[in-house]
């Protein structure tokens, strides 16, 4: 059985996680710090956009090669 402590360490961790994605994006979206063309996905955002066509409108915008 779980322990009130591990709800809480659960959900400390996952608002930790939550708000390290925030920054990241907001990061990679400002274009006086990371340039239009440099901006990147995180690794797993890649693979779950590519498994999940849903995703495709959350995070850096893909650009096509076309």
């Amino acid at each position: 059985m779980l322990s009130s402590r591990t709800f809480k360490e659960i959900g400390i961790f996952g608002a930790l996680i939550v708000a390290m994605h925030y920054a990241y994006y907001k990061i990679q979206m400002n274009e006086s710090l990371v340039a239009k063309d440099q901006r990147q996905e995180l690794f797993y955002m890649r693979w779950l956009k590519k498994k999940i066509p849903a995703l495709k409108g959350i995070g850096i915008p893909e650009e096509d090669d076309h």
